[in-house]
C-alpha cells in the first residue's frame, strides 16, 4: 500500500514512525527540489521578467521567502533581495502571482546561512563571521579588525545588508563579558577570552648597543637634566621607566610628579614625546578634561599616560581620590558614551607634568609619588639634539637602552626617594591644625609640649593663627582632631593650693613620688605661664 501523507504514515505505522521522518526531515535541511545544475533556470533578466520560459513556474523553482521577513532569498544566486526589487525585477504580476502561489517556497535564515556558508564565493560573510564577536550579556561587539568594542546599532550602520543574516547566522560568535580582558602579561586564556592587548608597537633597536647607544645620548642627557644632575634620581627614574617595559603589563605602585615654574625644561618634550613614542596607542598625554569627566574610556587600554596640569585650583582635594586609585588600583570601571560599562585591569603607569609649585595635595605619609623640581631651562643645543634622535630613530634606541638597564632590587613595590621637591608639597598642602600641632611637638612653639587644659591650648592655637596668618578652626574641630593623636580627658589637678577640674590633654604619666592632681596642677601653671594665658580656668 502506498503512503501519500503523514495521516496514512499514522494510521499504518503510529506516531513514532511520524516522529521518526519529520525528524530526519528537519536534520536533513530543506529539500532540494530545485531541477539540475545544468538545467537551472535562468537569473533575472535586468529588463524584468526571469529569463527564458514560463516566469512564474522559473521563479517558484528558484525563489524562497523567508520565514518570519519581508526578503527573498534567491537559492541559485544564493543572495537575499527585498521584495521591491524582486517586484521591479519580476513585474508586479508575477510577483504577486509567485508570492501568493501554493508551490512558493519558504525558508529560514538558518537555511538560508547554511546554504551561503557552503559556497565558496561567501567570502564576505566569512570575515564579517570572523570579524565580530557579540559580547553577552551586553548591547556590545568586539570588532577584532578595528580592536575596539562598538554597539550593536553601529554594527547595523556599517553593514545594514548583512546585520540580520549575522545575527541569525548559526557560526555567528559570541563571548561573556568578562572574556574581553585587556591582559599586557599575555597570561589569558586564548581558547577562552578575547585580549585586546596586541603588542608595544614601537621594536627596539638590538643595534644600539653596539654603538653605546649613540642614537638616544640626547634623549638620555635630557633626562638628566630634568633630574638636575642628580645620579641617584636619575637612576630611580630610569628603573621607573625601564620596569613595565622588560615586565611587560607590570603595574607599579608609584607615579612621577616632574614640576616647576621654570618654562622649557623640556618635562613634555621627554615624558611625552619620547615615551610615547615608545608606547603608541598603549599611550596617551591627558588634561584636565579626561580626569574630571563622567566617562573614562579614556583610561582603556592603556600602559602609560601623562598627565599635564590635570588638576584646577578648586579641584586639587576633589580629585585625589581618583588619583591614588589610578596608581594603586588593580581594576578600573570603563564607562563609554553610548555603550555598556565594563571592569577592566588596571596596568597604567602615569607621570604627572605641572608648572604650578603645589599641583595637587600630598599627606606626609604619602609615598607614591617621586617629586622632582628641574630648576633650568633647557639648552638650545640639546633641544635640537633630541629632535634630531626623535627623527632617527632615537626612541627605538632609547627602548633597547631601557630593557638592557640593569634593575637591581627594583620592584613594582619600590618607594621613592625622600626629595626637597617632595618635601616642599607637603608643606604646602598642610592645614594649619597639622603645622601647629607639629611644630609643638617639635618644641618650636613657646608651650611647652606637655599636660594642659584644652581651653589653654585653644587660646594659644587662635592667637597663633592669627599671627600666622592662618584661619582657626572651632574649638570642637581643634580638639577633636588633636585627640585622636593625645589623650584628652577630664582631670582634677591643684593650683596654688586651690583644686580645679577640667577637660585636658594628658601627655605624659607623673614623675614617681608626685601624685597625679599635683603635677598637672604643675604642668597647667606652666603652660599657662609661657602662654600668657590670664583668663581662670
Amino acid at each position: 500500500m502506498a503512503l501519500t501523507d503523514f495521516n496514512d504514515l499514522h494510521k499504518a505505522m503510529g506516531l513514532d514512525a511520524v516522529r521518526k521522518q519529520v525528524m530526519a526531515a528537519i536534520e536533513a535541511g530543506p529539500v532540494n527540489s530545485e531541477i539540475p545544475e545544468d538545467q537551472s533556470p535562468l537569473a533575472p533578466s535586468d529588463s524584468g521578467g526571469a529569463g527564458g520560459g514560463d516566469p512564474l513556474e522559473n521563479a517558484l523553482k528558484r525563489y524562497a521567502l523567508i520565514h518570519g521577513e519581508t526578503k527573498v532569498y534567491d537559492q541559485h544566486g544564493k543572495k537575499v533581495y527585498k521584495q521591491s526589487g524582486m517586484k521591479a525585477t519580476l513585474g508586479a504580476k508575477v510577483f504577486n502571482a509567485w508570492l501568493n502561489h501554493e508551490r512558493r517556497k519558504t525558508t529560514t535564515w538558518f537555511e538560508v546561512n547554511g546554504q551561503a556558508h557552503a559556497q565558496p564565493e561567501n567570502d564576505a560573510m566569512a570575515r564579517i563571521l570572523n570579524r565580530f564577536v557579540y559580547i553577552y550579556p551586553t548591547k556590545n561587539v568586539w570588532d577584532s579588525v578595528y580592536q575596539d568594542v562598538v554597539t550593536l546599532e553601529a554594527l547595523k550602520a556599517l553593514m545594514p545588508t548583512e546585520y540580520t543574516r549575522w545575527m541569525e547566522h548559526p557560526k555567528r560568535r559570541w563571548c561573556n563579558q568578562e572574556d574581553i580582558v585587556f591582559d599586557p602579561t599575555q597570561t589569558s586564556d586564548p581558547e577562552k577570552q578575547i585580549n585586546t592587548f596586541t603588542g608595544i608597537p614601537l621594536a627596539p633597536d638590538e643595534a644600539a648597543k653596539d654603538d653605546s647607544y649613540v642614537r638616544c645620548n640626547s634623549i638620555r642627557l635630557l633626562l638628566l637634566h630634568l633630574c638636575n644632575h642628580d645620579e641617584e634620581i636619575y637612576d630611580w627614574v630610569l628603573k621607573w621607566l625601564a620596569y613595565p617595559l622588560q615586565h611587560v603589563g607590570a603595574k607599579l605602585d608609584t607615579a612621577l610628579l616632574f614640576h616647576s615654574d621654570v618654562q622649557g625644561s623640556g618635562k613634555s618634550l621627554f615624558f611625552g614625546r619620547v615615551m610615547t613614542a615608545i608606547y603608541g596607542r598603549y599611550a596617551s598625554v591627558l588634561g584636565q578634561h579626561q580626569l574630571e569627566s563622567q566617562y573614562t574610556d579614556w583610561r582603556s587600554r592603556l600602559l602609560y599616560a601623562v598627565f599635564e596640569e590635570v588638576l584646577s585650583r578648586t579641584e586639587k582635594h576633589n580629585q585625589m581620590g581618583t588619583i591614588k586609585h589610578m596608581i594603586t588600583g588593580t581594576t578600573q570601571r570603563i564607562e563609554r558614551k553610548f555603550v555598556s560599562g565594563w571592569e577592566e585591569a588596571n596596568h597604567m603607569n602615569g607621570v604627572f607634568l605641572s608648572n604650578e609649585i603645589q599641583p595637587f595635595p600630598l599627606e606626609p605619609s604619602d609615598r607614591r609619588f617621586l617629586v622632582v623640581w628641574p630648576r633650568t631651562t633647557l639648552s638650545e643645543n640639546l633641544q635640537h639634539g633630541v629632535s634630531r634622535e626623535l627623527d632617527n630613530g632615537g626612541p627605538s634606541a632609547f627602548y633597547q637602552y631601557l630593557l638592557d638597564y640593569p634593575l637591581g632590587n627594583f620592584n613594582p613595590h619600590t618607594k621613592p626617594i625622600q626629595t626637597t621637591a617632595r618635601q616642599r608639597i607637603v608643606e604646602f598642602s598642610l592645614p594649619n591644625f597639622e603645622v601647629f600641632y607639629r611644630d609643638w611637638k617639635a618644641g618650636e612653639l613657646d608651650i611647652p609640649f606637655h599636660s594642659c587644659t584644652t581651653r589653654d591650648l585653644y587660646l594659644y592655637y587662635r592667637r597663633w593663627c592669627s599671627e600666622t596668618g592662618n584661619r582657626p578652626l572651632t574649638e570642637t574641630k581643634l580638639l577633636t582632631i588633636l585627640s585622636s593623636r593625645v589623650t584628652k580627658s577630664r582631670e582634677r589637678f591643684r593650683v596654688r593650693g586651690v583644686e580645679q577640674q577640667a577637660m585636658m590633654f594628658v601627655l605624659e604619666d607623673p614623675p614617681q613620688g608626685k601624685s597625679k592632681i599635683d603635677h598637672l596642677g604643675g604642668c597647667v601653671a606652666e603652660f599657662r605661664l609661657k602662654a600668657g594665658n590670664t583668663e581662670p580656668e
